[in-house]
C-alpha cells in the first residue's frame, strides 16, 4: 500500500472506550466534540468487512464482533468524539510510524489508549496519547523534569511508542501478541507463552493463560481496525475530522512563558499550549538552552521578528516552601504573582492550597518581596486574663483557611485546650477564616514554617465595646490589594478629622484602624496606624490622557456600570469620605448623568 493511501486510511480513524463492561482508562473525559451526521440507528454491518491492506491480521471472532456492536451502539458518542479528534494527530503520527517500518493502523493503539489526549492520565499514571508511564518513557529517551513531559508530546511520544513496537516485533513476531503486551507487558506475554509453548494470541485466550484485560485489548483495537476502513460503512460517514495541527519550530531561548510568547507571535496561548503540550509549567525550561517551540505556520516570522528585535529577558524563579496557614493568595501577594500562574508552574488544582512543607516554584518579582500581612487589619480580641507562661512568649496566628483547633495546636506544639483558654474559643469547634489567635510558644520555637502576624500588624480591642465591633466590622469590608498601614506621630495642633483628611480616609476607618472608640481623644506624640491606598499614579500617555477636571478632583460625572466602590478607587479615595463629601448614606444609589463632588 502507498504512502498516500495509508495517511487516508489513518485519517479515517476513530475512537474507542475500554469495554463495554469497563470504566474509561483516562481521568477525564474527552472534550465534546460534533456528531453532526451520526444516524439514531446504526445501520447493519455487512460481511465480509474490507480488510484489504491491513497488515494487523484481524480476526473477526465473536469477541472483536462484540466490540463492533459496541462502537455502534452506547459507545457510539465516544468514537465519534475520538475519530474527530484523529484528524489533528495522524498527519504528524502515521508518518512516523511508516519511517520504522511499522504498520499504520498500529495508530488505532493511540485511540484506544488516550483517545489522542495528551493530557490523559491513567489510574496506573501512564501518561499521554500512548500512555507511557514515567519508567518506560525513560528508557525510550523520553525527556521527565520539573519543567518537561515528553510523554505528552505527540511526536516525541510516537517515536518512542515506535521503537516499542519494534522492539516487542523483533521478540514475538507476532502483531496480536505484540499488542497484547503493549497493554499487559512483555513478561506477561512471555509467561503465557512459556506456560503453553504457543504463539498463538487466540490459542492464548482460550487456555486462559494471559490477563484478563489484554484479552478484551486486543480484539477492542482489531474492532477500531474494521470500523476505520470504512467509517460510512457504519454510521460515522458524517463525522468530519478535525483539520491537522500544523505548525513550524522556532528556536526560543530559555525561561520564557507562553503568554509572552504568544503575544509576540500574534497568537494565543491557549494555542502554543497545545502544540506544546509537553511544557508542565507553561514556561521553556530555565537550562540555559534553546527550546524548539512549535508556533502556527502563520505566526513564525512574527515571532521570529520579535525574537531578534527585542531580545527578551528570561523570567528567573525561587523556590518558597509553603509554611503552615498560608495560602495560595498569601504566596501570590508576596511574590506579586498571580495565583494562576502559581497554579500552572506547580501544577495545582483550581481551589487547592499548597500543603504546609511543599517546595513551590515562583517567579522572582521585579520589586523585594512583601509580607503577605501587610496591609491587612488583624484583630485580637483582649482577654480579661493576662497570661505569662514561663520560658514562653507570645505570637499571633491569622487563620486564613478553615482549621481544626487540633491542627493548630499540632503546629505550635500547645493542646487545644490551651488555645482554647488563651482565645475563648471551643477547642472542638473549627476555627473560621479571619480570626487572629493569640499563642504561647517556647522561646526557641522555629518561626519559618508558619505564617505569623506581627505584633504592629494587630490590633487589640476590649470584646463587646464599640471600639470593638466597629474595628470588627471594619475589618470585615474588602480592601484594595494597593493598601498599606503606615504610621502617623500626632504632631500639636491636629485631630482625626485633619490627620484623616490628610491621608484621603474616613475618620470612621481611622478610628476602627486603631481600636479607638468616638469618645477618645488624640494627643501629640501618640502614634497612629493610617490604612493608605498608594494605588501606582498613571505614568507617560495614561497620565497626559487623563481628563483635568478629574485629575483635580473636583467633580465626576456618573456613567453606565458605574458603582461608588469604583469611583473611589479610580480617585484613590475612601469610600465612606466619598458618600460624606456628597451627602449620601450607605444605602444611597447612583445614576448615569449624577455629578458627585471628589474629595
Amino acid at each position: 500500500m502507498n504512502t498516500a493511501r495509508l495517511l487516508a486510511l489513518s485519517l479515517l480513524c476513530g475512537a474507542a472506550w475500554a469495554h463495554p463492561q469497563d470504566p474509561p482508562t483516562v481521568d477525564r473525559p474527552p472534550p465534546a466534540l460534533t456528531t453532526e451526521g451520526l444516524s439514531v440507528t446504526p445501520p447493519p454491518a455487512l460481511d465480509p468487512p474490507d480488510l484489504e491492506g491491513l497488515v494487523v491480521p484481524v480476526v473477526l471472532n465473536g469477541a472483536v464482533r462484540d466490540f463492533l456492536e459496541f462502537f455502534q451502539g452506547r459507545g457510539r458518542g465516544i468514537y465519534a468524539n475520538w475519530y474527530a479528534r484523529m484528524g489533528a494527530y495522524a498527519p504528524m503520527m502515521v508518518p512516523i510510524l511508516e519511517r520504522h517500518g511499522l504498520p499504520p493502523e498500529l495508530i488505532y493503539v493511540c485511540m484506544i489508549e488516550s483517545g489522542f489526549d495528551p493530557d490523559a492520565v491513567s489510574r496506573a499514571a501512564a501518561v499521554g496519547p500512548w500512555q507511557f508511564v514515567r519508567r518506560t518513557a525513560q528508557g525510550f529517551g523520553l525527556r521527565y523534569d520539573d519543567w518537561v513531559d515528553a510523554r505528552r508530546d505527540p511526536i516525541q511520544a510516537t517515536e518512542a511508542a515506535a521503537k516499542y513496537f519494534k522492539q516487542m516485533y523483533e521478540r514475538f513476531g507476532s502483531w496480536p501478541l505484540v499488542l497484547a503486551a503493549y497493554n499487559a507487558g512483555d513478561g506477561a506475554v512471555g509467561r503465557a507463552i512459556r506456560r503453553t509453548s504457543s504463539t498463538d494470541f487466540w490459542q492464548l485466550v482460550d487456555r486462559g493463560v494471559l490477563p484478563t484485560e489484554a484479552t478484551r485489548y486486543v480484539p477492542k483495537i482489531m474492532a477500531a481496525m474494521v470500523i476505520g476502513r470504512n467509517p460510512a460503512r457504519y454510521g460515522f460517514g458524517g463525522v468530519q475530522p478535525e483539520p491537522a495541527l500544523e505548525f513550524e519550530v522556532v528556536p526560543v531561548p530559555p525561561k520564557l512563558d507562553l503568554p509572552s510568547l504568544a503575544r509576540r507571535a500574534d497568537t494565543s496561548a491557549k494555542i502554543l499550549a497545545r502544540l506544546n503540550p509537553e511544557l508542565k509549567r507553561g514556561y521553556t525550561p530555565p537550562d540555559g538552552q534553546e527550546y524548539p517551540l512549535r508556533v502556527p505556520r502563520e505566526s513564525a516570522e512574527a515571532l521570529k521578528a520579535s525574537l531578534a528585535s527585542r531580545p527578551p529577558r528570561g523570567q528567573v524563579f525561587l523556590e518558597h516552601r509553603v509554611r503552615f496557614g498560608e495560602s495560595l493568595r498569601d504566596i501570590a501577594k508576596r511574590y506579586d504573582s498571580r495565583r494562576s500562574t502559581l497554579r500552572q508552574l506547580n501544577d495545582l488544582a483550581r481551589g487547592q492550597d499548597p500543603t504546609p512543607g511543599a517546595v513551590l516554584v515562583v517567579p522572582k518579582p521585579d520589586k523585594d518581596p512583601v509580607h503577605p500581612l501587610e496591609g491587612e487589619l488583624l484583630v485580637v480580641l483582649d482577654q480579661d486574663v493576662e497570661f505569662a507562661p514561663p520560658g514562653q512568649r507570645r505570637v499571633f496566628f491569622p487563620v486564613r483557611q478553615r482549621f481544626s483547633v487540633g491542627e493548630v495546636a499540632a503546629a505550635f506544639g500547645v493542646t487545644p485546650g490551651q488555645i482554647g483558654m488563651w482565645n475563648a474559643v471551643d477547642p472542638a469547634a473549627p476555627l473560621q477564616r479571619g480570626m487572629v489567635l493569640r499563642l504561647y510558644v517556647p522561646m526557641s520555637f522555629d518561626e519559618g514554617g508558619v505564617l505569623l502576624a506581627q505584633p504592629e500588624q494587630v490590633t487589640v480591642v476590649e470584646p463587646g465595646t464599640e471600639a470593638a465591633d466597629n474595628t470588627l466590622a471594619h475589618a470585615k469590608q474588602p480592601r484594595p490589594p494597593t493598601t498599606r498601614r503606615v504610621e502617623h506621630t500626632v504632631k500639636a495642633g491636629e485631630s482625626l478629622g485633619r490627620i484623616a483628611s490628610r491621608y484621603s480616609v474616613s475618620v470612621a476607618a481611622l478610628r476602627a484602624e486603631n481600636g479607638m472608640s468616638t469618645h477618645v481623644v488624640i494627643s501629640p506624640g501618640d502614634v497612629l496606624w493610617v490604612p493608605v491606598n498608594k494605588t501606582p499614579k498613571a505614568q507617560g500617555k495614561a497620565r497626559r490622557r487623563a481628563p483635568k477636571r478629574e485629575a483635580r478632583g473636583k467633580r465626576y460625572t456618573v456613567r453606565d456600570g458605574d458603582s461608588l466602590g469604583k469611583i473611589a478607587r479610580k480617585f484613590g479615595v475612601d469610600l465612606d469620605t466619598l458618600r460624606r463629601r456628597n451627602g449620601m448614606r450607605r444605602q444611597s444609589r447612583i445614576y448615569p448623568g449624577q455629578v458627585l463632588a471628589i474629595p
